[in-house]
């Protein structure tokens, strides 16, 4: 189990305990690693997640909470650990897509490790939880003294890469049912359970569609049995139905950063 304070406040990570348990299981002392709950986070080698824990806070977002607005000068990083978090673009008109969803397998401000402290895209929180935020010097000089924490960040970054182009394809090629179940099985992935909140307008947006447009294909996903939908709570009913109705994208997103955290 995560090592994780259970309030919904903003708290710094316990150092006053150890970073790890030690359990008697059959006569024998073992030691359970600390875990951030980040997927990412979790992939450094455990002295290294360890020696960074006590720079890392962790904060319950509401939904639709901003982030960081396009233009500003970024103040932290972002881990999610169950929340998922939405870049968008926003045109002249006011008109905004997103370009980008980041859940437990990644982080939000990703440019940040290319040693940009300014935020080229307007994020938000998506679907409420938590994340692990990190200052952004703080990031700055891990990225500086830590070989591994570097390779982890940058490795990552490549598959949000591999992402972001992969949906620039699915946004063109792949209709609007494949595309709502593949984010509806991407957004259970993250969020870890298989309920979540989620308004049909805001699926609208990240889809850059009409809401008519979700609603159809959430009935569709119902009639199938993949979804339940009532007052903007999603349940998913059967994983493997609503992944069969989605799209290769996901698949393809998924082994990409299944690839990224264990390079």
């Amino acid at each position: 189990m995560p090592l994780l304070p259970k309030d919904r406040h903003a708290r710094k990570l316990d150092k006053g305990t150890t970073p790890s348990r030690k359990l008697f299981i059959g006569g024998g002392l073992i030691t359970v690693a600390y875990v951030s709950g980040n997927r990412l986070l979790d992939a450094l080698p455990a002295s290294e997640l360890d020696a960074i824990r006590d720079d890392l806070t962790i904060l319950t977002l509401k939904a639709h909470q901003s982030i960081h607005s396009i233009g500003q000068v970024m103040s932290h990083v972002d881990f999610p650990i169950d929340a998922v978090l939405s870049v968008v673009a926003t045109l002249k008109n006011g008109d905004t897509v997103e370009v980008g969803t980041t859940g437990n397998e990644s982080f939000v401000q990703s440019e940040a490790a290319l040693e940009s402290w300014l935020s080229s895209r307007t994020s938000f929180c998506q679907v409420e939880g938590r994340v692990a935020r990190m200052d952004i010097v703080c990031f700055e000089r891990y990225m500086k003294t830590s070989d591994n924490f570097a390779r982890f960040m940058r490795v990552n970054l490549r598959a949000v890469l591999f992402s972001s182009q992969q949906f620039t394809v699915c946004n063109i090629k792949h209709n609007i049912l494949e595309r709502s179940a593949r984010w509806l099985a991407m957004t259970a992935d993250r969020v870890g359970r298989p309920q979540f909140t989620l308004a049909h307008e805001f699926l609208a947006i990240m889809l850059g569609v009409r809401r008519a447009s979700v609603t159809e294909a959430a009935d569709k996903l119902h009639q199938l049995g993949a979804i339940s939908y009532q007052r903007g709570l999603v349940t998913i009913v059967d994983g493997a139905i609503l992944q069969k109705a989605s799209c290769e994208c996901y698949e393809a997103s998924k082994t990409a950063f299944t690839a990224s955290l264990t390079s």
